[in-house]
């Protein structure tokens, strides 16, 4: 039996999650079908731009992302509480920035009146305030509206993503970072880029195209946030750091793809160890003293494996 997301997901305070969520019967849905002889590539730009609308609107920020052709990764912070503090015109806000068709987004007076009418409107705030502080509601707006569309265009009815998306606790930075990596790696996992440069629908291909000097100096920030900014993760590496990790993790898997691996140095074998273990898909990531933890508050057996 799948363990209950409330489980999963801490109700009360900030986490860093990785999430997965899978097309129906893993089919590739998103990309070269290979049955119907059709590409549906267009799905990812889809899902990648409804992604990066919604994440400002919600109690989440966005670090990492990977879309495939019949998945997707994502590596997010989630505050449930984060909600709480917003005002009756944000929430309004929010909510129409998410929401809202683009003829509302574009004409100002439209979109301001739309927001009024919700403030006027105490029980549906309150109805609202709840969506968007709650991670699941994120991932059923993510995903429904690019599943409506595709039904649509191949006619038919019926689930386009699983029902259930996974979801794994990263409780220190070193999960998170690995998790990062994890994800942004995925096109060259899957032999379907050489290097980071060409993995497209990725965070990283979007982070490559903000290394200017001062940017590659400073700590990696999130790609896109609906926290205030002092909830932010706290990352202490460089987006020059980061992607430098990702050429020789990038490297050291080629290597060892071909068999002439030799010996890595020890940084980059406990990076590869650390990233290789986000796919166990456990319910939570970190060190003993912190899985331990973790399990006690909820009263699970110790089925996770720490990071070395």
């Amino acid at each position: 039996m799948a363990t209950p997301r409330a489980l999963l997901v801490d109700p009360d305070h900030a986490l860093n999650y990785h999430l997965v969520s899978r097309c129906v019967r893993r089919s590739w849905l998103c990309g070269w079908d290979k049955v119907r002889r059709k590409d549906y590539s267009h799905r990812k730009h889809a899902l990648e731009a409804r992604l990066l609308r919604l994440v400002p609107c919600f109690a989440v920020e966005l670090h990492a992302f990977a879309i495939m052709s019949n998945h997707f990764h994502l590596v997010v912070r989630y505050d449930p509480l984060a909600c709480v503090e917003w005002s009756t015109r944000e929430v309004a806000q929010r909510w129409i920035a998410a929401v809202a068709p683009p003829e509302v987004l574009e004409d100002a007076q439209l979109r301001h009146a739309r927001i009024e009418a919700l403030c006027a409107q105490p029980e549906k705030i309150k109805r609202l305030r709840e969506r968007l502080g709650s991670m699941s509601a994120f991932m059923q707006h993510l995903k429904q509206p690019i599943a409506r569309q595709a039904n649509h265009e191949d006619q038919v009815t019926g689930h386009f993503f699983e029902q259930r998306f996974y979801s794994g606790a990263l409780l220190c930075e070193e999960a998170v970072l690995a998790a990062m990596a994890y994800v942004d790696l995925n096109p060259v996992r899957a032999r379907i880029a050489r290097d980071i440069e060409q993995s497209e629908h990725t965070s990283i291909s979007l982070r490559l195209k903000q290394n200017s000097i001062e940017r590659l100096q400073q700590v990696l920030r999130p790609l896109a946030s609906g926290l205030q900014d002092d909830a932010h993760a706290e990352l202490t590496i460089t987006l020059g750091e980061y992607i430098e990790t990702l050429r020789v993790l990038v490297t050291h898997e080629r290597k060892a793809a071909d068999r002439t691996v030799s010996q890595p140095a020890d940084r980059t074998q406990l990076w590869a160890q650390q990233v290789a273990m986000l796919a166990k898909r456990q319910r939570a990531f970190g060190s003993q003293r912190q899985l331990e933890h973790w399990q006690q508050q909820r009263n699970m057996r110790a089925l996770e494996v720490p990071f070395a």
